[in-house]
């Protein structure tokens, strides 16, 4: 097998819908009781701690996907795009794998034990960690205003077609917006901005068979490649 540009975009492209689907499937089956998604009781509820870990392989294979997928779209997005890339990657792994790896396996484990379940903070914090609630904070934010950044940046240069950076703008906007905490609802509102917008781009590095035609935009690429089937 020849390792082509090609080739490792469509890998990326897949990997990036494999892990939508995964963390969709994992944030809708994740458990919320009393409003709260990382008590005790949610974290014994029935579907813990394979919600979390099922997130958590998304995760990894979202991070192993997304510099790909960002590779495919790099020329147009420039400069801006760069750093908004870079910051929503860093953010996104300093925050959703630090967080699914202590609720799956720490959190999980003290809230099993009823002499350690006091452990647990009350206020959804998962560990009483000043550390570890102050990067979930600072970089949760920046994972936030990237997501924003980056959507603005793809509408701007028009390096995918705009609607997939508004879905990714929009998205950015409503995960600042405090929800309440409820079954299913959590996990969409979470989910649905951190993959949607992804996972279009995947589709469409996948329609195009992995090639990127730099002389036309996304949107008159994909055309001529549909008025040709």
């Amino acid at each position: 097998m020849t390792i082509t540009p090609a080739l490792l975009y469509r890998l990326s492209a897949w990997a990036i819908i494999v892990a939508f689907v995964l963390n969709l499937t994992g944030g809708l089956l994740h458990p919320v009781v009393d409003g709260n998604s990382h008590s005790a009781d949610s974290l014994t509820a029935w579907t813990s701690p394979w919600a979390q870990l099922i997130l958590l392989v998304g995760t990894v294979v979202q991070l192993v996907g997304l510099p790909g997928v960002y590779a495919w779209i790099a020329q147009r997005a420039g400069f801006a795009g760069l750093i908004a890339f870079v910051t929503l990657y860093a953010s996104l792994m300093l925050t959703a794998l630090s967080h699914l790896t202590v609720e799956a396996f720490v959190s999980y484990e003290l809230a099993s034990d009823p002499a350690l379940a006091h452990l647990l903070p009350g206020d959804g914090s998962l560990f009483p960690s000043t550390i570890f609630v102050t990067i979930q904070t600072v970089f949760g934010l920046a994972y936030m205003l990237s997501l924003i950044a980056l959507g603005v940046v793809l509408m701007r240069t028009r390096a995918v077609p705009r609607w997939i950076g508004a879905i990714m703008a929009i998205g950015g906007v409503i995960c600042v917006i405090p929800w309440p905490e409820a079954p299913g609802v959590t996990g969409l509102v979470i989910e649905l901005p951190r993959g949607l917008a992804f996972a279009a781009i995947g589709a469409a590095i996948l329609r195009v068979g992995g090639t990127r035609d730099r002389s036309t935009t996304p949107e008159v690429g994909l055309e001529a490649r549909a008025l040709s089937v």
